[in-house]
């Protein structure tokens, strides 16, 4: 078990540096090597090894409690926000240690992005500055006309652009709540991550904004690999190309049981464990 070490890194960057609308950007595949988590004393996931194709879109299921929002934060180095968070084994991008290799944090975090369970729009931001966010703390440097084309990119591939092309001088918080999700996966999507995390991202959203999340998730997995915690089977079911399912049996820390492609998790699982859970038999 090793301290999580939170030195970073900040440098001025142009938009070339990091492929900003770089029509050759490419997902990254993410690894996890015998990853086991502590908050202080108490070891909340232990022994996960999971690989998260480039491209693909992976799904997080199991019950609640089981480490599966824990090992998201482990995978952009959220973790280690929690003074007495620790980690040991490995999470690799395109095989490089996030955590002991020599990427700063700084790049790490705008590499694998993150959309949280509720949405959280800088309040006294407008939609356009919203979007724009994610390159200030990135210390990226665009002209007038990249900002405008970004923000138009952005809002497009999350699905947004055409309800609000009109309305981007307005506050984040004045769109609904679909949309605020909507416009956090553009904010995300800004600095051109390689990988995007989502953890439970309808969970308070009504259908039809599900529905469109969804359809914006499908979107950008053909340039973005898409890791998401969901409670939700079907949901599971219709965005995800792999599932990995996490439980924790009593007084012990979660584990993997069993991952594999989203078919087979559903339609003929190895561990009677996970049949029971998918059919809705506990969790």
């Amino acid at each position: 078990m090793t301290s999580i070490d939170t030195a970073t890194t900040t440098t001025n960057k142009t938009s070339s540096d990091i492929g900003l609308l770089d029509p050759g950007h490419k997902a990254a595949g993410l690894t996890a090597n015998n990853v086991a988590c502590w908050f202080g004393a108490k070891k909340v996931l232990e022994g996960v090894n999971l690989d998260m194709a480039p491209g693909q879109v992976t799904a997080l299921i199991g019950p609640s409690g089981c480490g599966k929002s824990t090992f998201l934060r482990t995978l952009n180095r959220m973790h280690e926000l929690v003074p007495s968070a620790t980690l040991a084994g490995e999470i690799l991008i395109d095989g490089v240690d996030i955590y002991r290799g020599a990427i700063p944090v700084t790049d790490v975090r705008r590499r694998i992005g993150m959309v949280f369970q509720k949405p959280n729009p800088f309040p006294a931001m407008t939609v356009a500055e919203n979007v724009l966010a994610g390159l200030k703390l990135s210390g990226l440097k665009t002209t007038r006309s990249e900002r405008d084309a970004l923000i138009e990119s952005c809002l497009t591939k999350a699905g947004l652009w055409n309800e609000v092309k009109n309305r981007l001088g307005d506050p984040g918080r004045a769109l609904s709540g679909g949309q605020q999700q909507r416009l956090c996966i553009a904010r995300s999507l800004a600095v051109s991550p390689q990988v995007l995390l989502m953890d439970e991202p309808c969970s308070a959203l009504d259908p039809t904004s599900t529905r469109r999340i969804e359809q914006t998730i499908s979107e950008i997995s053909e340039t973005v690999t898409v890791v998401i915690v969901t409670h939700n089977m079907q949901q599971a079911q219709r965005v995800s190309h792999r599932c990995a399912f996490f439980l924790a049996a009593e007084n012990e820390p979660g584990r993997i049981i069993e991952e594999g492609p989203t078919k087979d998790i559903f339609s003929n699982p190895r561990d009677e464990r996970t049949n029971d859970y998918v059919n809705g038999r506990f969790g």
